[in-house]
């Protein structure tokens, strides 16, 4: 993806209208709004029948026991009657569909992952259903339920045929306790300081993954942007890696008491073990932040083999139940503001009265995209200073 294109998406006025450019969102130690009463929609018990007979569903999903219990184990549980299979479609899922799709053998009827894969590669490869006429369930499209009064869709304009369910917060780095307070941290210039030149490890950007979302946030910045980047990966000696597991064990351990741009839910693990690691919170930060879907976004494939079974089960995830089922089971925080916060992920947990990006829209997975060559060329300039 090249920059030219991130840039004209930028400029798109489609993101603004639809809602999706900032959010407040639901406090996470407030309660959750009551459990409404909605109303059965007419065909709604057609539709059940319909998928009943079709019998079978096929969800790509990402890996992780969690996330079998949460997409699969609880779907089965209120509709036995619909076999489910799985592919994990984490490292390399979209070149096996694509593929796939080559050969003309269509496979799987859901998508759950991030969002940035689904409308970078997916979608303009004609493979994702447009949803809102899949929308059926009244709590699902009652955007009084979700965060900021809307349904957070994430592609730039219309068709939309990605929607995040999730909202994440995703700090930009994490520090070792003992060697650094996090509280220091009023801007994410303060990260980019000299002071902690040599003394910081990156989750390698140049591939889409962990940290995308706070460097696309940064990247978009007026206030930071390409600037940033250029102190940051040029002027610090950062040391760049894609093992999350590694990141994590050199800030406990004190080698790099400073990782940026890594797997909340890999810090999160070493945090809950009483491990001397911290996130820089984003409330701290004076420029803001993003909320980002994590691995909680859904699309359509289409052609859908089982066209009746995929719309029940994206109409059962959006709604409290498939949200209640997610936020048991993974511990992250869905964007339905009628589904209780407590119990999950500290690292998690919006604040009340801040407003987050959306770290799940296009233009998000256009700019981490665009960081590869953004990123290439700092380092070739840098390693070919004095």
């Amino acid at each position: 993806m090249n920059q030219e294109r991130w840039l004209q998406a930028q400029r798109r006025s489609d993101f603004l209208r639809a809602g999706v450019a900032s959010a407040l969102v639901a406090a996470s130690g407030a309660p959750a709004l009551a459990a409404l009463s909605y109303r059965k929609p007419a065909g709604w018990d057609a539709l059940v029948a319909a998928a009943h007979q079709e019998g079978a569903l096929m969800i790509y999903l990402p890996e992780g026991d969690e996330y079998e219990a949460a997409l699969v184990t609880r779907f089965q549980r209120a509709y036995p009657a619909i076999r489910v299979e799985t592919a994990i479609n984490s490292g390399g899922g979209q070149s096996r569909l694509l593929v796939e799709r080559t050969a003309g053998r269509y496979i799987p009827d859901i998508w759950v992952t991030g969002s940035t894969i689904a409308l970078l590669t997916l979608k303009p490869a004609g493979a994702l259903a447009p949803l809102e006429p899949l929308l059926m369930l009244p709590e699902v499209l009652d955007r009084a339920a979700w965060a900021q009064n809307m349904l957070w869709w994430n592609d730039a304009q219309q068709p939309y045929t990605n929607i995040s369910f999730a909202g994440l917060l995703l700090p930009p780095a994490y520090v070792n306790t003992t060697l650094v307070k996090p509280s220091a941290f009023k801007s994410y210039w303060d990260l980019a300081d000299p002071k902690w030149r040599g003394k910081i490890a990156s989750t390698d950007l140049r591939t889409i993954g962990p940290g995308s979302v706070p460097a696309s946030f940064i990247y978009r910045s007026p206030k930071l942007g390409l600037p940033w980047f250029q102190r940051f990966f040029g002027t610090l000696d950062v040391v760049l890696s894609r093992s999350q597991r590694q990141l994590v064990d050199w800030c406990v351990q004190g080698q790099y008491p400073i990782v940026a741009f890594i797997s909340a839910t890999e810090a999160f693990t070493a945090m809950n073990q009483g491990l001397p690691i911290e996130q820089i919170a984003l409330d701290q930060l004076k420029e803001g932040g993003a909320v980002g879907p994590n691995t909680g976004a859904i699309s359509v494939i289409k052609p859908t083999p089982h066209p009746n079974a995929a719309k029940l089960y994206l109409n059962w995830l959006l709604s409290r139940d498939g949200q209640l089922a997610w936020q048991e089971e993974t511990k992250q925080a869905s964007l339905r503001v009628d589904t209780p916060k407590d119990g999950l992920y500290l690292a998690y947990q919006r604040k009340a009265g801040i407003a987050y990006a959306n770290g799940g829209a296009e233009e998000y997975g256009l700019a981490a995209a665009a960081l590869k060559d953004v990123i290439n060329g700092i380092l070739d300039k840098s390693a070919k200073s004095p």
